[in-house]
């Protein structure tokens, strides 16, 4: 019983010394890990937006809506075509209408009671697509679309953080039906 104790308590005090250098031995460290952990991540910057309004929205209207938002500091281009899909329909939420991915460019978005549908080029050239929407008393719409380039003094950027609240308070707009984000590379 003697030689058990003895070999226990040698035991706890390797264990013990062992625990104890353990604590004063410094582990190597991986400066490029350190390096990464001092860096902070730099934040994302938003050089402008792209605003899809309804169709027959004017420029001064556009310029009322920004206003309302505060968005001042800010060029305009009002009306642009090259941006992306350029028409669409609006369909009631609770019409149950079949149109083929052939003929949308972008999945449907929500806006009060509708959905709204952009429609590729090929889906206004098309006869049979064009009778399905007379049929149904839908008609094509054109959207007008906005770039709003940021512009306050040296810096043309705002942080992606208060361009997501823009989109998000400009998107509840009624005239507003879409808003995307410009970013700046690098």
């Amino acid at each position: 019983m003697r030689k058990i104790n003895g070999k226990i308590a040698i035991f706890i005090f390797l264990l013990t010394l062992v625990t104890i250098v353990g604590l004063f031995i410094k582990a190597p460290i991986n400066k490029n890990t350190l390096k990464d952990a001092e860096t902070p991540v730099k934040e994302l910057q938003v050089s402008g937006l792209a605003i899809e309004f309804e169709e027959g929205i004017t420029e001064p209207e556009v310029k009322t809506i920004l206003e309302n938002y505060n968005l001042t500091m800010y060029r305009l281009n009002y009306n642009v075509e090259d941006i992306a899909d350029n028409y669409y329909i609006e369909v009631k939420n609770n019409e149950n209408i079949v149109i083929g991915d052939e003929f949308r460019s972008a999945p449907d978005k929500k806006k009060g009671d509708y959905n709204i549908i952009s429609l590729s080029e090929q889906a206004i050239e098309n006869e049979s697509f064009l009778e399905i929407l007379d049929k149904k008393n839908l008609h094509i719409k054109k959207f007008v679309w906005c770039e709003l380039h940021f512009e306050n003094g040296s810096m043309n950027w705002i942080p992606e953080k208060d361009a997501i609240k823009i989109k998000n308070e400009l998107e509840t707009n009624e005239m507003v039906l879409f808003v995307a984000l410009y970013y700046i590379d690098g």
